[in-house]
This record gives C-alpha cells, sequence and structure tokens, in this order.
C-alpha cells in the first residue's frame, strides 16, 4: 500500500517558500501552512490530509487536471480551492501566489458526520474544486493565524473548537455523503452511544439491563437482542467488560488501595474484584499493577 504524504512533506512535490507552520502545536488533526509560490506546474501525490487553500495575494490563472481534461478558473485573495486527499492530480498556476493551507485529516471528517448524521457512514468524499468562493472559511483561517501568535487561554479547547466547526462546515458545503444500511435489528448510531456513555458514566453505580432497556425505552428482552446483535456481546458482559477497563487504568496510573478500585468499578468489594480479574486476566489486581 502507497503511503499517505503528511503535510509536511507537501513542499516535496509544492516547492516554495514557507510563511506559516503550525506544525510544532499539538493540533491533533489539523495543520495550518502559508506559502508563497512562483508560477510552477505542481504534481500533487496522495495527501494524508484535504486541503483547503486560501488565496491572498494576486489574481492568477488556476489549471487543474487528474489526467482528464484541463478546469481553469481565476483565483485572487478570499477565494478557496479544495484538495482531495489520497488522489493525484496536476495544478499549475501563471503568476507567483500566496496562500495559505489548512489541512484537515480524514478521520476528523468521518467522526464529525458520523454524530451529525447520527447514522453509520459508508464513505466521505470531498473533490477538488479549482475556485469557491466561501466567505466562512477566511474566517476560520484567521483564528488559526491569532493561535500561531502564541498560546492563549483554553488554546486546546478553541483549537478543538474550531476543527469541529470547520469539518461541520466542509459536511455542510462539499462533501458528499453515503450511508450504510442499518443492520437488521439492531441499536441506531445515537442510541448505541448514549447506551454506552450511560454504561462508562455510572461504572460505579449498579447497571441492571432493566436500566437500560428503560433508558432505551425497549422491553429487557428486545433490548438484550439489539445490544448483541449491534455490539457483539451480551449487555451484563459489556458493563463487566468495562468495569475491568476501568480498573486496569486506575492500578496502572494511581495508587488506589485495592477496595478504592473495586468501588471505582462497581465491584461489591475488594474479593469481588479480585475474582473477576483473575478470571478474565489470569491475574490477581495486584500482580497486574506490580508488572505495569
Amino acid at each position: 500500500m502507497t503511503a499517505l504524504v503528511p503535510p509536511d512533506l507537501i513542499p516535496n512535490w509544492i516547492p516554495g517558500e514557507k510563511t506559516a507552520d503550525s506544525s510544532h502545536l499539538d493540533w491533533s488533526g489539523l495543520t495550518l501552512k502559508g506559502y508563497r509560490y512562483p508560477d510552477q506546474e505542481a504534481n500533487i501525490p496522495l495527501m494524508r490530509d484535504y486541503m483547503i487553500v486560501v488565496y491572498e495575494g494576486a489574481r492568477a490563472i488556476m489549471q487543474r487536471s487528474s489526467g482528464g481534461p484541463w478546469h481553469a478558473d481565476t483565483v485572487e485573495k478570499g477565494v478557496i480551492s479544495l484538495l482531495t486527499r489520497a488522489e493525484q492530480s496536476i495544478w499549475r498556476w501563471d503568476g507567483p501566489i500566496q496562500l495559505k493551507h489548512i489541512y484537515v485529516g480524514h478521520e476528523i471528517i468521518e467522526q464529525t458526520a458520523n454524530q451529525v448524521f447520527e447514522k453509520d457512514i459508508d464513505r466521505v468524499r470531498i473533490d477538488d474544486r479549482v475556485r469557491a468562493e466561501d466567505p466562512i472559511i477566511p474566517l476560520y483561517l484567521k483564528m488559526l493565524e491569532s493561535e500561531l501568535q502564541g498560546e492563549g487561554l483554553g488554546e486546546r479547547l478553541y483549537i478543538d473548537s474550531i476543527r469541529t466547526q470547520l469539518a461541520i462546515h466542509l459536511l455542510r458545503q462539499y462533501a458528499n455523503v453515503e450511508f450504510r444500511p442499518p443492520k437488521l435489528g439492531s441499536l441506531s448510531p445515537r442510541l448505541r452511544r448514549m447506551m454506552t456513555d450511560f454504561i462508562d458514566q455510572n461504572l460505579s453505580e449498579s447497571i441492571t439491563l432493566e436500566d437500560l432497556a428503560a433508558l432505551a425505552g425497549l422491553s429487557s428482552y428486545h433490548f438484550s437482542r439489539k445490544f448483541k446483535a449491534d455490539l457483539g456481546i451480551a449487555p451484563h458482559a459489556y458493563v463487566l467488560s468495562r468495569r475491568i477497563n476501568r480498573a486496569k487504568c486506575l492500578l496502572n496510573s494511581s495508587r488506589l488501595p485495592l477496595k478504592l478500585v473495586a468501588a471505582e468499578c462497581g465491584f461489591t468489594d475488594q474479593s469481588h474484584l479480585s475474582r473477576v480479574f483473575r478470571r478474565f486476566l489470569g491475574v490477581t489486581p495486584n500482580n497486574f499493577r506490580n508488572s505495569a
């Protein structure tokens, strides 16, 4: 399988003078780059991320081909181009240009699509566009540029918010989304997420099948069947697996006494924790902690 090219390696295919770079910052799934380019023809590689180009300089004629006819349009300050991921193409322009690249990871687009549409996504695609008049994306660019000047209050949350809003904007305006048909007898994505979130948030409490079924608005019988069809495991077994996973995390990351670990994870007492831990993992909680 051919490796997809990350933003930091794109200058190997499109040489130019770099004017901005967010690579040193922890902007997971989002990268900002700035360049000045002379007129040239560039072979765009199989990119890992989607690229949004925001033009800042003089007008130029931009052309694009992916092996077929050339498509041409003018680009100038304030307009954008879109380049899809994992697809080769050729772009050329007739004069010097100054611009910013915003790279958005495919996994961010897919995760956001699943949350927005509350359906199982089969495929998300954003096709190349030589020119689009978009007043929103330059606003997000200004926000990102301000963060390059130095760490501000709540930087992580601020960047997370911009990344999510940008992904939603791309899905609304430019994406083609195809959905998987729902599995017969399964929970909806919204209900599945509500169930798993509820379980994770209430592991220290008693969680019964009746509680979960009532939350889903189903009988215990129908809920149990749908849950197992969807997640491949019965509700009780799923809750127990999440309790064990929580216990492993606490044993690895803290020195809490075992009786408090048991309480935090919803086991009746330390002995109950030890029995279940040994049955599933073949070691006692203490031995697990000491081997970490």
